[in-house]
């Protein structure tokens, strides 16, 4: 065994660093010196049994540039004994030294030191998140750079591309959004972004940003928009549109949409999913007979649910004790991990008897359902 191990006490040194106390400590202004780690306590029974193994640890010890404080001990058969008893270290130089930390502080406390001048608002946060400095040091400059657009320019209303500033480019921005929220949150007072996807951050900061968009074809030629069946629009210019349908089906998956059948007075959304979401501000739509089909499956009806909070009067198709029963057989289990069904609020009576009888494995996928029955029964709504 060893009683002084070198590399272990290097460690316990180590993490005053790991834990960002010492630059904790410079912030704060707040001297945490000397540090006191103390060492194994050494019996007399130790010496007279394992004097070898003590005596070599004792001599690594003083080999290192680990400063230790002896200690004599007058034992009743070893007499005086000088002892190790635990580190100190006196100073920052000191530790500095014996981390080899000593490059990577200084360009702490440099750039710390510019980035208090300009903004002192963040000496809090990179008092509890210290390592953000050394994380970034490359990247600082430009972040000042954006930073002061963003102060500058609360509204810029254009579009990440169009930010002019010399040697930064629209990919460092993207690449940079969490940080940079970070930083301008605290600057701010601003509440920080839980997530930058949606363009939550070109939201935050009145930036131009993509639209969302929707894709639908007409179903009927007498609909047709300037002779279009398959439109894609964003959801403003839809919101303005009410194409003169007297149905609406949604459906989830992509060839689903594009294989539906032609029908009178009839439009068919692709929904791709939860992206139902995009249409609860088209409000043409609650005028609309509203038909979703989405797959037999955990998912299927919670977007069902989700898009009758929309709509109140949206209807589902294919998503049936029947459909489920005579195709059954096409369905597919996939592995995953054993979840209790989600609580799904807009489910009528028979849908909520489907929706607890399907496992959380299970899934009848749209595509799985033959189209001439498709077909056929879209044929008998007419």
């Amino acid at each position: 065994m060893k009683y002084f191990d070198i590399e272990a006490l290097y460690k316990k040194i180590d993490r005053y660093y790991e834990r960002g106390e010492i630059f904790k400590s410079y912030i704060e202004q707040n001297n945490i010196f000397p540090i006191q780690i103390a060492l194994k306590n050494i019996q007399e029974k130790d010496i007279q049994n394992n004097f070898s193994t003590i005596l070599k640890d004792i001599q690594s010890l003083k080999k290192s540039n680990i400063p230790v404080l002896y200690k004599e001990f007058n034992f009743k058969s070893l007499g005086k004994q000088t002892l190790p008893v635990k580190i100190q270290i006196e100073n920052l130089e000191e530790y500095l030294h014996i981390t080899k930390k000593s490059a990577q502080y200084g360009e702490f406390v440099a750039h710390y030191k510019n980035l208090l001048a300009l903004y002192p608002e963040l000496r809090d946060y990179i008092c509890k998140k210290p390592f953000l400095i050394l994380e970034y040091l490359r990247d600082w400059e430009n972040f000042f750079r954006i930073i002061d657009f963003f102060i500058h320019n609360p509204s810029p209303n254009i579009y990440i591309r169009e930010i002019s500033l010399k040697d930064i480019d629209t990919k460092y921005i993207e690449k940079h959004k969490k940080i940079l929220d970070i930083l301008l949150s605290n600057i701010l007072q601003t509440e920080v972004l839980s997530s930058i996807s949606e363009y939550a951050f070109e939201k935050k900061y009145n930036l131009k940003h993509p639209l969302a968009q929707v894709r639908f074809r007409i179903l009927d030629d007498d609909l047709r928009v300037s002779g279009l069946e398959d439109v894609t629009l964003t959801v403003d210019a839809l919101k303005t549109l009410d194409i003169k349908c007297s149905k609406v089906f949604i459906v989830e998956n992509k060839i689903t949409f594009l294989s539906f059948p032609k029908m009178k007075e009839s439009i068919v959304i692709f929904g791709h999913g939860y992206g139902v979401a995009m249409l609860k501000e088209v409000i043409w739509l609650e005028k609309k007979n509203i038909l979703y089909w989405g797959d037999i499956d955990m998912d299927g009806f919670a977007i069902l649910s989700q898009l009758r909070g929309y709509f109140s009067n949206a209807l589902s198709l294919f998503m049936d004790q029947n459909t489920m029963d005579t195709f059954k057989s096409k369905a597919i289990l996939y592995t995953t991990a054993t979840k209790k069904h989600p609580i799904l609020k807009n489910l009528t009576a028979a849908e909520m008897g489907v929706y607890k009888n399907i496992e959380c494995n299970f899934r009848l996928e749209q595509e799985r359902i033959p189209f001439d029955y498709i077909k056929q029964y879209l044929t008998n709504m007419q």
